[in-house]
């Protein structure tokens, strides 16, 4: 059910600036040529060419994820979807009990999928409950694996689920030992590449 008369601490996502807006409608950020001793930046093209359309599809909001009114909040967890940290606290403290009760339900999750549940008390209506990898720096690899598993396996079952509007948080925990900005990485390249092949069935 939607939330009609959600809490007034609920933020609408439709009411936060894309990133296409900050960056103004052609896109120029102004970061080329800025010094004569500076080679141009166009001599190391992107992967990732400006696209507007994608742009205006990405929402960058640095609050509490679990207030965010969209279809659906990303939870990042532990195996067994119990995980004491500041983004499942939230999104438990706000969804309420019945959450819980969901989750006993899922029997767990493994590293690297995503399972549904409903929003209940949230203002979402659904939450895409994730576990990311622990990081160790021998094992580099295969955590990047995973961590790209989580994105992708969000985005895909939002896209099963004709969602169109997914509230990410950070997907791994600092207990986890995930580099942030490796991490980082991985979840604007995930995004951006489902967006690029499916992006039609995503808003925002």
């Amino acid at each position: 059910m939607d939330p009609l008369g959600a809490r007034s601490q609920f933020v609408d996502i439709q009411s936060l600036p894309t990133w296409q807006q900050q960056l103004g409608e052609d896109g120029d950020n102004s970061l080329l040529d800025q010094s004569d001793g500076v080679r141009s930046l166009q001599a190391f093209p992107s992967p990732f060419p400006f696209r507007s359309e994608i742009n205006r599809k990405i929402i960058l909001f640095t609050g509490d994820v679990a207030l965010l009114n969209c279809t659906a909040v990303v939870n990042t967890s532990n195996e067994s979807l119990s995980d004491k940290n500041p983004v499942s606290d939230s999104i438990h403290q706000l969804a309420g009990p019945e959450l819980r009760d969901e989750l006993l339900k899922l029997k767990g999750c493994r590293t690297g999928e995503a399972k549904l549940t409903k929003g209940f008390n949230l203002a979402a209506r659904f939450i895409l409950h994730t576990v990311g990898p622990k990081y160790k720096a021998k094992y580099r690899t295969a955590a990047e694996s995973s961590l790209y598993f989580c994105y992708r396996n969000i985005m895909q079952l939002a896209a099963e689920q004709s969602m169109t509007s997914v509230g990410f948080c950070v997907v791994t925990t600092a207990k986890r030992g995930y580099p942030l900005e490796d991490a980082t990485h991985i979840a604007f390249r995930t995004v951006r590449r489902f967006l690029e092949n499916y992006g039609n069935c995503i808003e925002s």
